[in-house]
């Protein structure tokens, strides 16, 4: 199947077209290196040899974007490209609407314009916003209440992408989406090709890491006094190659002419402490961490209801046990750093 990808040299984009090519598929990856690195697509080259095609793009620029659908033309986009970071969303919000609802305008009208109909799309649960105790575990039908412009955007992408394929319906046309809305992905590839690597790091699994090692300031602890068993925030934790299963397995069940969203996490939750004990064991040596006040807008506990992927698909989470994950994710920053 030939599968284009945006955002292809980010983190979790460069673990689906390591999959995709491990499978077999021929693969175009689109991506502009504004937080990404060129080693990343030296890695998937090499992976891939000649069934890896690669194009630096603006997603935004709308021209360039239809001329790169138009190299290798798709069956199916999965689109990963969109800045993710909450507090810089918060800080500069219409970056965020720029950006990641900007650049999925121009994709949705660059696929119209070579016609392809299927797109994956990267969702995320912060859709949901900070959901009501009745409401967790989380499932789709949970109401998308959005606290900041990341969530926002993602939300906006979702609505604009039912539009686009309502609209096609009418004309008898057919266009069809899969929303998948993560949970908290980490790890690595299981074959330490590619891993988590962003600049600056803000997410937790890494920054445990760095800490470990003395290239991280020891790890700030944002509360010890919420209504959990250690007082710590819970968090679905999903390994980063199960997630992009999560994407194989919803490649086979795209609507013809509809939207379908599913959750992607395990059900299980973790805490900060059990992710740094997980992250210490994983190093052989312990994270250095300190407790700090809460941060406005952490909700106590955030997990997934899986059942509707489950129910509709053969996905399941293989490897997301938080010794998987944090084995995995050491091996590759031992490796490279």
């Amino acid at each position: 199947m030939q599968i284009t990808v945006t955002g292809a040299a980010g983190y979790i984009g460069s673990h689906a077209c390591l999959k995709l090519l491990d499978d077999g598929h021929e693969v175009h990856g689109l991506d502009n290196f504004s937080r990404s690195f060129e080693r990343t697509v030296q890695a998937l080259q090499r992976a891939g040899g000649g069934r890896f095609h690669f194009t630096h793009v603006e997603l935004n620029d709308q021209r360039a974007t239809t001329a790169a659908l138009k190299l290798h033309a798709p069956e199916i986009v999965l689109h990963f490209a969109a800045f993710a970071v909450v507090p810089e969303s918060v800080q500069f919000p219409l970056l965020y609407w720029h950006n990641n609802v900007g650049a999925t305008v121009s994709l949705l009208n660059a696929m119209d314009a070579v016609d392809c109909g299927k797109l994956i799309f990267s969702s995320t649960c912060a859709t949901y916003g900070e959901p009501a105790p009745e409401h967790i575990p989380i499932g789709e039908d949970c109401p998308q209440r959005p606290t900041h412009a990341y969530g926002e955007s993602k939300l906006a992408c979702e609505h604009m992408m039912q539009a686009w394929v309502q609209s096609h319906a009418l004309a008898e046309r057919d266009r069809g989406v899969v929303f998948l809305r993560y949970f908290n992905v980490a790890g690595g590839d299981h074959l330490d090709r590619i891993g988590e690597d962003h600049d600056p790091e803000t997410h937790l699994v890494p920054i445990c890491l760095r800490a470990a090692t003395g290239r991280h300031a020891p790890l700030i602890v944002h509360g010890n006094d919420y209504p959990t068993p250690d007082g710590t925030c819970i968090r679905d934790y999903v390994h980063v190659e199960d997630l992009v299963q999560a994407h194989i397995e919803a490649i086979k069940v795209i609507p013809r002419r509809d939207t379908l969203a599913m959750n992607v996490g395990t059900g299980v939750g973790a805490s900060v402490i059990e992710v740094l004990r997980a992250c210490s064991l994983a190093a052989g040596r312990e994270v250095p961490f300190r407790m700090g006040a809460r941060r406005n807008g952490d909700p106590p506990r955030l997990v997934s209801h899986p059942e509707k992927i489950f129910r509709l698909t053969n996905w399941r989470p293989a490897r997301s046990s938080l010794e998987d994950i944090a084995r995995s994710a050491w091996r590759w920053f031992a490796k490279e750093k």
